[in-house]
């Protein structure tokens, strides 16, 4: 199967696919639950309990389609409690004809912005996350593989 990502329509869908990607990502974890979906999307979608230390994080989805844009963001006014330890970013990125890329990272990474993790109050008041060639290498150390073991 080769998916035309950039095809698919209401582009909404690929936020669907996203949030399902990365829920399916945390059920299929040994030392994770996947314990409460959130209705209301202002500040997160879902929340995963780590069981071996019993701790439990927040965690809001984002997706970049790389045939389209990237770049994605998160208002700031969705982030009700802000940026914190217990509040992760899970990122899927849709490449045409190749496999989605899941990335897991903190929220406090805008504690410091780079070029990567952007902070913005140009137009709206945004965490931005901004994909390119120079941001493409640093986006590999919070590959989903490496950094569910530290949540």
């Amino acid at each position: 199967m080769n998916p035309k990502w950039s095809q698919l329509r209401p582009l909404s869908k690929l936020d669907q696919l996203a949030e399902t990607i990365m829920k399916t990502a945390f059920l299929l974890s040994e030392n994770h639950h996947v314990i409460q979906s959130y209705l209301n999307h202002k500040g997160a979608h879902f929340r995963v309990i780590n069981r071996v230390g019993e701790n439990e994080y927040d965690l809001l989805c984002r997706q970049i389609n790389i045939e389209k844009t990237n770049y994605t963001f998160i208002s700031k006014g969705d982030l009700e409690r802000g940026l914190r330890d217990d509040f992760w970013i899970g990122l899927v990125l849709f490449v045409d004809n190749e496999k989605p890329t899941k990335y897991l990272f903190p929220s406090t990474v805008w504690n410091e912005p780079n070029q990567m993790f952007t902070d913005s109050a140009v137009k709206n008041s945004e965490y931005g996350i901004n994909i390119n060639k120079n941001t493409i290498k640093e986006l590999q150390e919070y590959s989903f593989e490496k950094m569910i073991k530290e949540i």
